[in-house]
């Protein structure tokens, strides 16, 4: 066998691991962008997003995800990301074969084309195989890694015999990758959820100091504006009680700024009217929560049905002053989800 068609098979050895990482990698990201512009619950912003996971968490009843939702927010959202992506690409199998298709082509396209420029360079130079795989290497290495010794390889001097058995090769396993399976992107370092996961959460994570409603800027570090949420929720979801009493406040931090009401923030000897709230320290001051009384019938729905969950949970009750609201029982699950389309 002559040193070209040995030099040449292990060339097209090595490309052939290199061209499914680099597929993958290409993959995860043309399936991140194809899932932001189709998939309905990436394709707007971070508030669509938090509707889909809310609209989730409702028709399952799932007390357990609302209080991971409710006390780790980010940490919730990641986790649901990654699942919706796993979802997707099941449910979407041969979409997701075609684009590892198309990018296999396109790199053994890129590989092919080098191969002829590195080829016609070192004839038009008089180069020797050292200069033939530098050149190749140079061309290459934005896509696929190449790293192999010339020793025992210098006698190669028919580069055009060469270019033909490493084509042959290059072809032959685009062939054998034609049908690679949609979990070899899971092998690599680039993932499609993480992709989104960084478009998506790369934002403010700061949390109401009352009832933990996220705020909702897209910037992350947005000082000197306050943070603030659209919708706040019954404080008592996140374990407020009514000072000096085991029962678990039913107000939202809303109702609350504008009522006569007092809290006790850090010292229990020290008593802030909710009015002044922005008295009780940096952590209070860096939130402008409005006083409009608003809240989403969703949480009211959420505190009437998962009542004796939060009453084990914080250990309070639902009594005396923190009684729910009759009204609040009355809230159908459909019309608690549908009105997450006011956020």
């Amino acid at each position: 066998i002559s040193s070209s068609v040995v030099f040449g098979g292990l060339i097209c050895d090595q490309l052939k691991d290199s061209t499914i990482e680099a597929s993958c990698i290409d993959s995860a990201t043309n399936l991140a962008d194809e899932m932001r512009c189709n998939h309905p619950v990436f394709n707007g912003n971070r508030t669509n997003l938090e509707k889909h996971m809310m609209k989730m968490l409702a028709e399952n009843e799932d007390f357990d995800g609302f209080m991971t939702y409710i006390r780790k927010p980010k940490t919730y959202m990641e986790t649901f990301i990654g699942k919706e992506v796993e979802k997707y690409i099941k449910d979407n199998r041969d979409k997701v074969q075609n684009i590892l298709r198309r990018n296999v082509e396109n790199i053994t396209k890129l590989l092919i084309k080098a191969l002829h420029d590195a080829t016609r360079a070192v004839k038009t130079q008089r180069g020797n195989i050292e200069m033939w795989v530098k050149e190749f290497s140079r061309l290459t290495e934005h896509k696929v890694k190449l790293s192999i010794s010339c020793e025992g390889f210098s006698d190669i001097d028919n580069f055009d015999f060469l270019e033909e058995q490493i084509e042959t090769g290059l072809t032959s396993n685009k062939e054998m990758m034609g049908d690679l399976s949609p979990d070899e992107i899971k092998k690599y370092r680039l993932q499609p959820d993480q992709i989104l996961i960084d478009q998506l959460c790369n934002c403010c994570w700061v949390t109401c100091p009352f009832c933990s409603a996220v705020c909702t800027n897209t910037v992350k570090d947005h000082s000197p504006d306050k943070h603030s949420a659209p919708f706040h929720r019954p404080t008592g979801v996140n374990g407020s009680r009514i000072t000096g009493t085991n029962n678990i406040v039913v107000e939202s931090c809303t109702t609350l700024v504008a009522s006569d009401d007092a809290f006790k923030p850090h010292d229990p000897d020290v008593t802030i009217p909710y009015k002044q709230y922005k008295k009780a320290g940096e952590r209070h001051a860096s939130w402008e929560i409005t006083s409009d009384g608003s809240l989403l019938p969703f949480w009211k729905w959420f505190t009437y049905r998962f009542q004796k969950e939060l009453e084990e949970r914080y250990d309070l009750r639902f009594t005396g002053k923190g009684e729910i609201p009759n009204n609040w029982g009355e809230i159908k699950k459909e019309d608690a989800i549908k009105s997450l389309d006011e956020l």
